[in-house]
């Protein structure tokens, strides 16, 4: 993940290309095997239709689902959005507020990590990225060379 300056404000796309395909290849199979059976849905009952449909609409929102980070240094701001069909949430966190940005190992798995952001206002720190070390190592320094902010491990 590197960060472009697009003026004060930059955008990250957090997702990986696997990630992308894997939706791709699960949403197509899903799609085409929804499709294959609806040409004999008149022999169907109603439950076994709204299963498949909801099969459908998950595998949609799949497909289509983005988080999308952009950090405004000019109104000091990072929004996190997380989106599908329609967005879903939205978190805006105040880059003054920031005490650290901290990198820590999950609970239970060895090679999992998470990029953790310490507010001054709140006693629990905010899960901000996970991955394995040395991409949060990377995005952790970016973020606090970026927001002047510093980087714990």
């Amino acid at each position: 993940m590197h960060f472009k300056q697009l003026s004060p404000t930059i955008a990250i796309m957090a997702k990986t290309r696997a990630q992308t395909i894997g939706r791709w290849i699960f949403a197509s199979l899903v799609a085409s095997i929804t499709l294959f059976n609806a040409l004999g849905f008149e022999h169907w009952s109603y439950g076994e239709v709204i299963i498949w449909s909801f099969i459908a609409l998950l595998s949609w929102h799949l497909l289509f689902a983005r988080r999308r980070i952009q950090i405004d240094l000019e109104r000091q701001l990072i929004t996190t959005k997380v989106s599908s069909l329609y967005p879903l949430t939205q978190q805006v966190i105040p880059i003054n507020h920031i005490s650290a940005f901290q990198i820590q190992q999950r609970l239970g798995q060895l090679h999992g990590y998470d990029l953790l952001i310490v507010m001054d206002t709140q006693i629990e720190p905010l899960k901000f990225q996970y991955g394995n070390l040395p991409q949060m190592q990377a995005i952790g320094k970016q973020l606090s060379t970026f927001c002047n902010v510093t980087l714990l491990s």
